[in-house]
């Protein structure tokens, strides 16, 4: 493989076609300069577990191509001001087995556990599972349900954009040729928050999924709901907020609750698809299933606390 160095840290590679120009910035300043220039005919590359796989399957051809793998800033988890900071660097398994995420957010911690394989878990990245807008990426709708945002940095300008607003069908969202998401930031919850996290598919750790769902569950002081927030994938063009669901919940006691009720309203408001991985029918009705789980299970934490 031919390689050389030129301006902006660019190298000559040969990929096996014909020869492309390659970035590996050192700096985020210097990769938003690089986007600046470049774009639209420049490809970001993380993790590279869903880019590259597309590229050798000629889904599409790149003049050039620019790494992050050298942006250190970007692989770091930090506490600032009750808010969590995640560089969208950090892979699955760094996730995982975080002490902050496992704290604060173990639903995440849970949904990047069962993001594919091992290998795909050491290389693939937060900010690449949100960048490739999978309507079925499992770490989508933990992040919904924790009211994340994602902060979105260019040459000219910096901004958050709430993660439910973040996607606008399959594979695509709002993120623009010429912008890099920096960091995923999430509030700490408050006292009394609980929830769950629940996959199926037919092989779990190694599918993708045929539904997910997570839901976030705030209690006051007095065990009535504060706040609920339920979000599911593979279920929608898009990962979905169910706010539907909120008049059914908030300012009741769980023992208040019709859970058979609440999880019909889950179905009613998914609008899934026939593929190979199931029915219509059969989403609409694991939806329902799922949403009843879970709130058994969090009542139940509750209990135990």
């Amino acid at each position: 493989m031919k390689e050389y160095t030129g301006e902006l840290g660019s190298k000559q590679e040969d990929f096996g076609r014909d020869s492309e120009q390659y970035f590996a910035p050192k700096t985020l300043k210097e990769a938003t300069e690089i986007l600046s220039r470049y774009s639209p005919n420049i490809k970001i590359i993380a993790g590279g577990t869903d880019v590259l796989v597309d590229y050798f399957d000629r889904l599409y051809e790149i003049e050039r191509w620019m790494s992050l793998k050298n942006l250190d800033e970007l692989k770091k988890i930090e506490i600032n001001n009750s808010r969590v900071e995640i560089g969208a660097l950090l892979t699955h398994d760094e996730l995982e087995k975080s002490e902050i995420i496992q704290t604060y957010f173990p639903l995440i911690s849970q949904a990047a556990l069962d993001v594919g394989s091992p290998q795909i878990r050491n290389r693939g990245t937060i900010g690449g599972n949100i960048a490739n807008s999978s309507p079925a990426g499992d770490l989508l709708p933990p992040l919904i349900a924790y009211d994340a945002v994602f902060k979105i940095t260019s040459q000219n300008e910096t901004l958050e954009v709430p993660a439910k607003e973040f996607f606008l069908g399959p594979k695509k969202n709002v993120l623009r040729k010429d912008e890099i998401l920096e960091k995923i930031i999430i509030p700490i919850p408050q006292k009394h928050t609980y929830g769950k996290w629940l996959k199926v598919g037919k092989r779990n750790a190694l599918i993708i999924s045929s539904i997910t769902l997570a839901i976030v569950v705030t209690f006051n002081d007095d065990e009535r709901i504060k706040t609920v927030k339920c979000s599911l994938g593979s279920v929608a063009p898009v990962p979905i907020e169910i706010s539907q669901i909120q008049p059914l919940m908030v300012g009741k006691r769980l023992n208040e609750l019709d859970y058979s009720q609440i999880g019909k309203v889950v179905s009613d408001n998914i609008s899934p698809i026939d593929d190979i991985r199931g029915t219509k029918e059969y989403r609409r009705e694991v939806a329902k299933n799922l949403t009843i789980r879970a709130l058994n299970e969090i009542e139940r934490m509750v209990r135990v606390d």
